[in-house]
């Protein structure tokens, strides 16, 4: 699996995975995808700044998990696991592509590889990349909120829009208290993860500071916990736990307000990793020296749905140059791909963060001169014997 023989490694089957890979399959080239069992993706926001310019752009890419979604009615903004596995049977019918339901603790320099396991990737392989790209990664723990069903609403206040708190009384308190400290399941001396949990609070005798109480004329209470209102659902705000899913089933039966309330998400403290990319990669989103080696997705350092899928397809399109020996070429000029990709490598605060199309770190004006004939430019340059079977169907 040599660059030249059209042999292309891709570790990590997710959306940005699969996105590559259904691209470069209907364009000719091997594939073999390396992929694990994911946990089941969470939606994202859905209020996204530049929707339409990003939508015009992945259109002007033919970007399959686009056009699919779009064909099937399928909102890419509040995205799906099952979209993703739909996405898999799909590629598992091209005789060029291979699933290979593996992990990849170590890198080999002589193949064609494409990492693309997202924020979840596993500490061999990560100790392993870091041979390649030095240290130059960031790690912090990311945490889940619960989600309720079937609150009593007659222990609801409001506050203001989607907000409201529950009001605990000094039993209630102590019991969850009591409770938390005899089921510790904070991470071992890991300074950032015990400060948010709420066992390790408890077990510090600061759990109030967390469920710091609020008054109103109507309501006093001796703890409170906050939660925002989510469909017919309610997402608990600032109570992070690490305890299994059945100790945090029996630790709501402590609040009333919560005795017949159904859990539909259990609280997760997930490990997060993604590059330093503006030290470790140049503008292909390939690793310096080693011109083997490429990245996309998450892992990046790139947050939204729609921004990875950008920056997907273009990392596509250098595989497959370096993949026929071709020389590689940057982004399209004139697009919402390239000032993704610039603002990745710009050496700045900004790369201490997830980044996405957000109003503080890209301006409404730096979107009104993009142009999506500039990608088209791109592809007839180098990749026109591509565009023969395209990637619409």
């Amino acid at each position: 699996m040599k660059a030249g023989q059209k042999h292309i490694k891709i570790i990590g089957g997710g959306l940005v995975g699969v996105e590559i890979a259904y691209i470069l399959a209907r364009n000719g080239f091997v594939v073999h995808i390396f992929d694990k069992e994911q946990p089941s993706m969470c939606e994202i926001e859905k209020n996204i700044p530049f929707l339409t310019e990003m939508q015009e752009e992945l259109l002007t890419w033919n970007s399959p998990s686009y056009l699919t979604a779009k064909r099937l009615g399928v909102s890419l903004e509040n995205i799906k696991h099952d979209f993703v596995e739909m996405m898999k049977e799909k590629l598992k019918s091209f005789s060029n592509v291979s699933f290979i339901e593996a992990e990849i603790d170590e890198i080999n320099l002589d193949e064609l590889t494409l990492v693309s396991t997202g924020n979840n990737t596993t500490t061999p392989l990560i100790d392993n990349l870091t041979k390649y790209i030095g240290e130059n990664k960031i790690a912090f723990f990311h945490p889940e909120p619960m989600l309720l069903e079937n609150i009593d609403t007659n222990h609801l206040h409001h506050e203001h829009e989607d907000f409201y708190h529950v009001n605990l009384s000094e039993e209630e308190y102590n019991a969850v208290c009591e409770y938390l400290k005899r089921h510790r399941a904070f991470y071992n001396n890991d300074s950032l993860v015990n400060e948010i949990s709420v066992e390790k609070r408890a077990e510090c005798n600061s759990l109030r500071t967390f469920l710091r109480p609020i008054y109103s004329e109507n309501s006093k209470s001796h703890a409170s916990i906050r939660l925002k209102k989510q469909g017919d659902d309610f997402i608990l705000l600032d109570f992070y736990s690490a305890l299994s899913d059945g100790e945090q089933t029996e630790l709501i039966k402590h609040i009333s307000a919560f005795e017949n309330a159904m859990i539909k998400r259990f609280s997760k403290l997930y490990k997060r990793t993604y590059l330093r990319s503006t030290m470790c990669l140049n503008e292909y989103m390939q690793v310096k020296n080693h011109p083997n080696l490429f990245f996309a997705g998450s892992f990046l350092g790139i947050g939204g749905v729609y921004e990875n899928l950008l920056v997907a397809n273009y990392v596509a399109y250098n595989l497959m140059n370096a993949s026929l020996g071709r020389n590689l070429e940057e982004y399209p000029k004139n697009s919402i791909t390239k000032l993704i990709c610039e603002k990745l490598l710009q050496k700045s605060a900004l790369n201490n963060m997830l980044l996405s199309l957000d109003y503080d770190i890209i301006k409404k004006s730096d979107c009104l001169n993009f142009k999506t004939d500039e990608i088209l430019k791109f592809r007839e340059k180098y990749h026109g014997k591509f565009l023969e079977k395209g990637c619409r169907s």
